[in-house]
């Protein structure tokens, strides 16, 4: 087995240098809240059987996949009708099956590279799957600034719905399928199970995620989950909170029922029970990284 923390240590060295490299940290700024993001320990903990190598691209996605988000929300993307699809019609392009010609726009470039280190050697069914959620999150991110544009509230059913796309989880989820070696079980009926086992991971990441996020949310004029229970329940901040954390804890008890129930009799559409096991068992590690990096990350702390 691979020692995580000296994983960890040759990662910070590999994916700061890629950032810089890519154009994606170009100042002091940047690069101390890279170094605050501490992606080193996500990556290192949802993969700690990987080598140095996995580990870094798996950073690297991790800072890409960062950087978007925060471009489009701290830039203010959107305010202007076409702004932000604009931006984003680059990326679509770079996952786009074909002989499109080569991005020219330097975040879709960002993009194509991590997309020709990462695609090779997997399915068709994973290169479709990769790009349905990837594009899944561009089209959840416009919607998000649509609605913020025309101060639209949304209910905390339709939020949570939107928030499960714009996380970012799902296309993370199919890197570490590459960078994790997990085994493809592949099939419309397994990937439906395993489908509901990735969503509620996704759903307790985003709504942790809006835990930690909310004094800049509110900042921002951003919609967040204890703002929408607050307005949804006229309840204050901490209750709010307290509301959010109980989420969390009851989405995670169902993703254990439903490990548990797969691991003692897995879906037999996949044909293989080793292979649904140890699927299951990447999951589980992922959602732990996830909520044990978002508890140490600097990304949210004050400038």
């Amino acid at each position: 087995m691979t020692d995580s923390a000296s994983v960890a240590r040759a990662e910070i060295g590999a994916v700061l240098p890629w950032a810089r490299g890519e154009g994606l940290v170009a100042d002091d700024r940047a690069e101390r809240r890279l170094l605050a993001m501490r992606l080193e320990v996500l990556a290192a903990r949802a993969l700690p059987r990987a080598g140095a190598a996995d580990v870094a691209l798996t950073a690297q996605w991790a800072a890409f996949i960062c950087w978007v988000d925060d471009h489009i929300d701290q830039r203010g993307l959107g305010s202007r009708p076409g702004e932000l699809e604009g931006f984003t019609a680059p990326l679509r392009q770079v996952l786009t099956p074909g002989g499109q010609s080569p991005p020219t726009a330097p975040h879709a470039m960002v993009l194509s590279n991590l997309w020709r280190r990462t695609a090779p050697g997997m399915t068709d069914r994973w290169c479709a799957r990769f790009a349905c959620a990837y594009n899944d999150f561009l089209d959840a991110s416009e919607q998000e600034v649509d609605l913020r544009r025309r101060g639209a509230r949304l209910s905390l059913s339709q939020y949570v719905s939107l928030r499960r796309r714009t996380i970012t989880l799902l296309p993370m989820l199919a890197v570490l399928e590459r960078t994790g070696r997990a085994p493809l079980v592949e099939g419309d009926g397994i990937d439906a199970v395993l489908g509901d086992l990735g969503r509620a991971v996704a759903d307790v990441a985003g709504w942790a995620n809006d835990l930690a996020s909310h004094a800049d949310d509110i900042a921002a004029g951003q919609e967040n989950l204890v703002a929408v229970l607050m307005r949804e329940h006229g309840c204050c901040a901490p209750c709010a909170r307290r509301r959010v954390t109980a989420m969390i804890e009851e989405r995670r008890e169902e993703f254990r029922t439903a490990a548990v129930a797969l691991r003692t009799d897995p879906a037999g559409e996949s044909g293989n029970h080793d292979e649904v096991r140890r699927y299951v068992d990447m999951l589980e590690t992922f959602m732990a990284a996830t909520l044990h990096w978002l508890a140490v990350t600097g990304r949210f702390a004050a400038p």
